[in-house]
């Protein structure tokens, strides 16, 4: 499990960006400045928009506390700000109805209250835009408050198909479920597998972690990664663009986290949501993956939704998948809710459940075997010397699935 010293050395996102075309080490397209809205300035503007943003009180506990919140904990509602009254606005209203309301906003209201310095230095980084007139502006993506970082994304796509390389925003609820159960203890060397906007490693390198790496496959994704660790001022994180393990090589790390596509689909249109027939395409080989990159002692978290099958419960198959190479690891399933087939197919199938596709779908998931469908925690421990325990647990909730994981579970 040692990390081969003669590998050739890698290369960030950071320089692979600086390039046009196709990038020949991740196999990958590799997006220029043009490609997308977010601009590079110089650090000392990244500084100063970070400070502009904490000084108007862009946090989490002052958006909850001031707004109103339906349906869950990242549905923010706001008023139209148009219907503001104007005495009453405040800095932060501003900052919060431009990048997580997604509203056109008067440039006058938005320097009045952020100031012109703010403003301009907004357009320099291209986080908002100005209609040709001048009179409105609106913001190029989200940006929400994460665990006292700050964190861009794209902006919710509204009448539109979602773009193969969208960017998903960490106040979207799977983002916050799998934030919860990534543990906080101290560690040397953390790898987040599929790091899109990049805020689990950065917030690991911010609070715990000496070192955090990301990789994701979406180069557009990991040009938000790096202009949010810009906008954050963080330097202990290096991100990769490639396919899971591929663009670390053999390195080995002391926590790996990954919250990998999942959804059931026939196709794969989009990458970064759809796992194939049964969800797992994308699970099975990042798990196989995992003996060759932890270290001794060495965890990994997961998000995962798994299947179990006639004959084959979902925690048989995760030690089959680990195979010889897994060996030495304690596997510990935490199930937070469980449905069966024809009812997880039934209530994602949006407006028409009973369509030729949907139907296609449950014949292909059966003939797998499939029985039901399973939201769980996967946690992995590597532990050497010692016969490896296999366990299945249920989780009332994912705040419990949470502790379990960081309580270690793996009690014989």
């Amino acid at each position: 499990m040692q990390a081969n010293r003669g590998d050739p050395p890698l290369r960030s996102t950071h320089e692979c960006t600086k390039e046009s075309g196709y990038n020949k080490v991740t196999n990958s397209a590799v997006l220029t400045a043009e490609d997308n809205c977010l601009n590079f300035a110089d650090d000392t503007v990244f500084l100063s928009v970070r400070d502009s943003f904490l000084g108007f009180g862009f946090n989490e506990n002052n958006i909850r506390d001031q707004y109103v919140f339906d349906g869950g904990p990242g549905r923010l509602v706001l008023p139209k700000f148009s219907e503001r009254n104007v005495t009453a606005i405040s800095g932060l209203d501003i900052l919060v109805h431009l990048f997580m309301g997604e509203e056109a906003i008067p440039v006058d209201s938005v320097v009045r209250h952020l100031g012109s310095r703010c403003f301009l230095e907004l357009q320099e980084l291209k986080l908002v835009q100005v209609d040709d007139k001048g009179a409105a502006c609106w913001a190029t993506v989200r940006v929400e408050p994460v665990n006292n970082l700050l964190i861009s994304a794209d902006r919710s796509p509204v009448k539109l198909p979602l773009r193969p390389d969208h960017v998903y925003r960490s106040w979207d609820l799977s983002a916050q479920r799998y934030a919860q159960i990534v543990p906080s203890t101290k560690c040397e060397r953390f790898l987040d597998v599929g790091c899109g906007n990049g805020s689990v490693c950065l917030g690991a390198a911010q609070n715990f972690a000496r070192f955090a790496t990301g990789i994701d496959i979406n180069p557009r994704a990991l040009r938000f990664a790096e202009f949010n660790k810009k906008l954050n001022g963080i330097e202990n994180v290096v991100t990769y663009c490639g396919d899971l393990f591929a663009a670390v090589q053999s390195k080995v790390f002391d926590r790996i986290v990954s919250h990998p596509p999942y959804i059931p689909s026939l196709v794969n249109s989009l990458p970064f949501k759809e796992g194939g027939v049964d969800g797992e395409r994308v699970s099975t080989n990042l798990l196989r993956g995992i003996p060759g990159h932890l270290s001794d002692g060495g965890e990994f978290y997961g998000y995962f939704l798994l299947s179990d099958r006639i004959g084959a419960p979902a925690e048989v198959r995760l030690r089959e998948i680990l195979g010889v190479d897994g060996q030495e690891l304690d596997v510990a399933l935490l199930v937070v809710n469980e449905e069966p087939l024809a009812q997880y197919l039934l209530r994602k199938a949006g407006p028409d459940p009973f369509s030729a596709e949907n139907e296609q779908l449950k014949d292909a998931c059966r003939k797998l075997g499939i029985t039901r469908f399973l939201h769980t925690v996967v946690t992995i421990r590597s532990r050497r010397g010692s016969a490896p325990s296999t366990l299945r647990h249920r989780a009332v909730s994912w705040q419990t699935a949470a502790a379990m994981a960081d309580q270690h579970t793996f009690t014989r």
